[in-house]
């Protein structure tokens, strides 16, 4: 399975549109964007309590919102803060 840090920079991607996202919503286009099937996108945690990719995405955002590149605007919602497209532009010329 991809470990969340592999997440974060198509997750930045995903945000850079400026709009207001909500995870949910997100998640399923993140995996089909990394070639994940169906199969990898349903494969439960240990626990059975949630996807193991749902949970990786969800880490990945909280990661991105503790560095400051997104911003968390309301339960479940995410947008990219102006430290987030910086991140973006410079790792466009090569380096994150």
């Amino acid at each position: 399975m991809i470990p969340y840090q592999s997440l974060m920079l198509p997750l930045l991607r995903l945000a850079e549109d400026g709009r207001e996202h909500r995870i949910s919503d997100v998640i399923e286009p993140l995996g089909k964007q990394l070639g994940l099937s169906q199969v990898e996108l349903d494969e439960m945690q240990p626990s059975g309590r949630q996807p193991l990719f749902n949970n990786r995405v969800h880490w990945a955002k909280t990661y991105l919102a503790q560095a400051k590149l997104l911003e968390i605007t309301r339960r479940a919602y995410f947008r990219i803060t102006d430290r987030g497209r910086a991140v973006l532009a410079r790792n466009q010329k090569g380096s994150m």
